[in-house]
């Protein structure tokens, strides 16, 4: 099951890196020939995200590649931490020099009205990332996409009725997109740092994880676990104890069933690396040592 989400997960990440490219050098293309300023941010913010959408495949290709190992709560692959970084950075620094040339070009005076082939490459993008793709954005994209037509339109309504106060609402609508991307990038820095809190995952996602690890059967306490971003995708990271009579074929099969559990109920998790430890032996357990115990049956039996 793993194999196939990481080839799935990879499949997706190429399908968003592409198809993020491609909109994002026809909304470049647009913007330029009808003179929308929103539709060119818009084409920046569509930029920053193949290059996420990049940085999740190459996180899915390490995973595969990487051999199998015991569950590391805190840690994270170099090659991995190190693209998203630079991911992060660079829509930090695209949504800075955004929101730069929006006031610029207000500043520089009334600007002129944008083309009507604007509204229609707004939303033939629209159609095509909500049709084919759906990596990367989420309810951004829809904000992003929803402010950047209304500027649009405004703006050449403006023109149409000869009103210029509505000719700023594009150059709003990009700062807007602006504002967006800054933060989008702010997030990203914030969970790629060393320690910084995984961003792939709400707050409240983690103690719906421990949960569902507590709840398979086997599993007497789980003492630390973590979700972590890989682009964007998450891998899990659980650290489980179980009765330390079993064997360690039954550990085992208790690891798979944590597993199994955690890809079923949380769909958006890539991997999922799980540490079995003995419990400790003390109450309600017997010494190990003790030759004139009883024989205690395993959980699984």
């Amino acid at each position: 099951m793993a194999k196939r989400r990481l080839v799935q997960r990879n499949t997706e990440a190429e399908a968003g890196l592409w198809g993020n490219a491609g909109l994002a050098l026809l909304k470049g293309v647009a913007g330029w020939l009808t003179g929308s300023t929103a539709l060119l941010a818009d084409a920046f913010r569509s930029g920053a995200e193949a290059a996420q959408c990049g940085a999740a495949a190459i996180g899915v290709r390490g995973a595969k590649r990487l051999p199998r190992r015991e569950a590391e709560p805190g840690g994270d692959d170099g090659a991995v931490q190190a693209s998203n970084l630079v991911v992060a950075l660079l829509t930090l620094v695209v949504g800075i020099e955004i929101g730069i040339s929006a006031v610029r070009h207000t500043a520089e005076g009334l600007p002129a009205a944008p083309q009507w082939p604007a509204l229609a490459v707004i939303a033939a993008a629209w159609a095509i990332k909500a049709a084919f793709f759906s990596v990367g954005g989420g309810r951004l994209e829809t904000y992003a996409l929803a402010v950047v037509l209304a500027g649009t339109a405004g703006a050449w309504l403006g023109g149409r009725l000869g009103q210029p106060s509505l000719l700023y609402l594009d150059s709003a609508a990009a700062f807007f997109v602006a504002v967006l991307v800054t933060l989008q990038g702010y997030r990203l820095i914030a969970a790629a740092m060393p320690g910084g809190k995984p961003a792939g995952l709400p707050r409240t996602d983690e103690a719906e994880l421990r949960e569902t690890v507590q709840g398979v059967e086997g599993v007497i306490a789980v003492p630390t676990i973590r979700a972590r971003e890989q682009g964007h995708y998450v891998a899990v990271a659980a650290a489980i104890s179980v009765n330390p009579r079993i064997t360690v074929l039954e550990g085992q099969e208790i690891a798979k069933r944590v597993k199994d559990q955690v890809f079923k109920r949380f769909t958006h998790v890539t991997d999922v690396q799980v540490q079995v430890d003995p419990y400790d032996p003390g109450y309600p357990y017997k010494s190990n040592h003790d030759p004139n115990q009883e024989h205690m049956p395993t959980l699984l039996q």
